[in-house]
């Protein structure tokens, strides 16, 4: 009779061990916690053409990446077009977007666009060239002005103080275009034997630089120098002193340090350039963006460096 009782008991126990394991086993599993938000951020561009803007796309595409942050680039088909940029917004409004990091057009023409992303709650990361208008987070460029005029005083250094140049600017009402011609003339100011003859838009597009330049050389034969506001017309400038046999008579200068003006340089096509490093203000964009978007409050202004770029560090940039 005691082993039945022992017996017993085992199975009793036994019960009771699967009875605890079951009740384990049938407990609700630990609340998973709830995944972060994937933030929705909108780069809009001037264009998808020009060097710079490509390279900012790939800056800002870097940093999404970096971040988690699912990016879409827009740019107008027609380059630098304020209403195809304007409907980008709108199109990105009804999209519910978290941010917007914008490039605008025309510093003017684009504030109704940012007023209607403030209304919607979106907020806006304006970058490269300053907006005139509505509410932005921050600004994210290069000093245009600053960069304008270390290379004319550069170039006023390479002329010896002495000569004819022309100038071409960049798209009108564009304030990139305002600082960078305004930063040119003030280079210029300490060399009075310098003369500049003429002063023409070329809207930043090397065709239109190059079409430009043809007429102004049948105008002024006898030029020391040409200052384009960025590259594309410095290189399209280049085209037009090479069809007509000056190729070396005149010194050329640009900015953004482009893929084909750092060639020009290595080649002594072009003689020099700046650094506004596109990308890094396309990533330091979308990287705002991020910032603000997680509660960081950000600065009124960030600045980028920018870096002179001619013979005497044009290796650096091939290798790049």
């Amino acid at each position: 009779m005691g082993d039945m009782k022992k017996y017993v008991f085992v199975l009793v126990l036994v019960a009771l061990v699967a009875v605890l394991i079951t009740g384990c086993g049938t407990s609700k599993p630990a609340e998973e916690k709830p995944k972060e938000k994937e933030f929705e951020v909108v780069l809009i561009l001037k264009n998808l053409v020009n060097p710079v803007w490509l390279d900012m796309k790939r800056g800002g595409e870097a940093a999404a990446e970096k971040y988690g942050v699912k990016l879409t680039v827009l740019a107008p088909l027609k380059a630098d077009n304020n209403e195809e940029q304007i409907r980008a917004i709108e199109d990105s409004i009804a999209k519910k977007v978290d941010a917007i990091v914008l490039v605008p057009s025309d510093s003017k023409g684009i504030i109704p666009g940012i007023e209607k992303a403030n209304e919607a709650g979106i907020p806006v990361i304006n970058v490269n060239t300053k907006a005139h208008g509505g509410k932005t987070e921050t600004f994210i460029a290069v000093e245009n002005y600053d960069a304008a005029k270390k290379v004319a005083e550069a170039m006023a250094q390479k002329l010896n103080g002495q000569g004819k140049v022309i100038i071409l600017e960049g798209v009108p009402g564009a304030q990139s275009a305002m600082d960078l011609q305004a930063g040119t003339l003030d280079g210029l100011k300490a060399y009075p034997g310098i003369e500049v003859v003429a002063s023409q838009t070329a809207k930043f597009q090397r065709a239109e630089a190059m079409k430009v330049m043809e007429d102004l050389l049948q105008r002024y034969p006898h030029i020391d120098a040409v200052l384009a506001a960025n590259d594309e017309m410095a290189l399209g400038a280049i085209e037009a002193i090479d069809a007509a046999g000056k190729t070396g008579k005149i010194l050329v200068s640009g900015l953004d340090a482009n893929k084909d003006a750092v060639s020009a340089i290595a080649e002594g096509k072009m003689t020099i350039s700046c650094d506004k490093r596109s990308y890094e203000q396309g990533y330091v964009g979308v990287e705002s963006a991020v910032k603000l978007l997680k509660g960081e409050k950000l600065p009124e202004r960030i600045v980028i460096d920018t870096v002179l770029v001619d013979k005497s560090n044009v290796s650096e940039y091939l290798n790049k």
